[in-house]
């Protein structure tokens, strides 16, 4: 094999609703600052979890779209996950204009597949330095109900059920196998046990990195199983709720060298109010969310079930809710504030009902 070369995983990106907004008045790129994007140069596959289907919008079922003019942005990233509850926003149509778009700008992405076909294929990165296979999927109670197409989404349940992992584990052209999860409680960076559970059940099946989204907030990460990590919240990378907790992410940055995937370092971002993402380079305020992110990081492993954690785990959505509601009232207004909490209401009512019906 030939030199070292870097993989850097990012967390969400919603390319949708307020961003469209921001973007009105500036460049494509201008959304990623000029240290972000020197940054990312030294980085060989940048990866990140793709939350907005690329669509005319003519099928919209859900929040999100992005339409095809905006699409550009996405080749900074080589691979992307789709694995997701919003993929499906704009139905089935949604999805293939998505697939259609990124094969375009020759971005790769894992995590959906044909219903025709008898089982998931991950994706391969074919690296000078060592393959690394990709395998998005999502919680079972995250699949989104505007799924039933030809298009599925691997489930985390038939994952862990499957030998998937343990196959690509015996293959001798990889070298490291990547789940990259769409799992866990938004708004917080403490983690569920069943999630952690699941997780590290994960390493054991064959498993090198778990990388999860979808809290919208950075969180800590372990090491288990014969060096497998998990990382249980890469946080927003690009989204247009710049509030709270969701302002940071992190960008873990690996080495593959010598038929090995090994940990080099965490990149701090930070969102400012036009939702440009900036990279965090203060010393001072790196130390801080170092520290932030090693004492999540000891939380969820020593008791992830723990009642103190899930005590501070509300106390964390109740305080992002308030600074949500007061964000919105102060950059959209009360009318848009009111309709928001109406329609979240309204999906929190069908979310009982339905869990209700599960019960009967």
């Amino acid at each position: 094999m030939n030199s070292n070369q870097r993989i850097g995983f990012c967390g969400d990106v919603m390319l949708a609703r307020g961003f469209l907004k921001a973007q009105k008045s500036r460049a494509i790129d201008s959304v990623l600052s000029n240290d972000i994007l020197r940054s990312f140069s030294n980085v060989d596959y940048v990866i990140a979890n793709l939350e907005s289907p690329i669509s005319s919008g003519n099928e919209k079922v859900g929040d999100f779209f992005l339409p095809f003019e905006h699409a550009e942005l996405l080749k900074h990233f080589d691979y992307l996950s789709l694995a997701n509850n919003h993929i499906f926003d704009c139905g089935e149509t949604g999805l293939v204009e998505t697939i259609d778009t990124l094969n375009a700008l020759n971005v790769g992405f894992t995590g959906v597949y044909s219903r025709s076909k008898d089982s998931f294929y991950p994706t391969v990165i074919t690296s000078t330095a060592g393959n690394i296979s990709l395998v998005g999927c999502i919680e079972d109670s995250l699949y989104p109900e505007l799924a039933e197409t030809s298009f599925s989404i691997l489930k985390l349940s038939d994952l862990l059920n499957s030998m998937l992992l343990d196959e690509l584990e015996k293959r001798e052209d990889i070298i490291a196998n990547v789940v990259l999860l769409h799992a866990g409680k938004e708004f917080t960076p403490f983690p569920p046990r069943k999630l952690v559970e699941s997780a590290r059940q994960l390493l054991i099946k064959g498993a090198d990195l778990v990388m999860i989204s979808h809290s919208h907030f950075a969180s800590g990460f372990e090491r288990f199983a014969e060096n497998g990590m998990i990382f249980y919240g890469l946080g927003d990378f690009i989204f247009d709720v710049p509030v709270s907790g969701r302002k940071t992410s992190i960008v873990p940055i690996f080495e593959i060298s010598k038929n090995e995937l090994s940990f080099s370092e965490i990149i701090f971002t930070k969102k400012s109010s036009d939702l440009t993402v900036n990279l965090v380079e203060d010393k001072k305020e790196i130390r801080k969310l170092n520290h932030k992110i090693e004492k999540y990081s000891t939380f969820i492993s020593k008791n992830p079930g723990d009642l103190r954690i899930k005590v501070i785990s509300q106390l964390y959505v109740l305080n992002y809710q308030i600074s949500r509601v007061i964000w919105m009232i102060g950059s959209e207004g009360l009318g848009a504030t009111v309709r928001f909490l109406s329609d979240v209401l309204k999906r929190l009512v069908r979310k009982a009902f339905k869990h209700l019906r599960g019960k009967e």
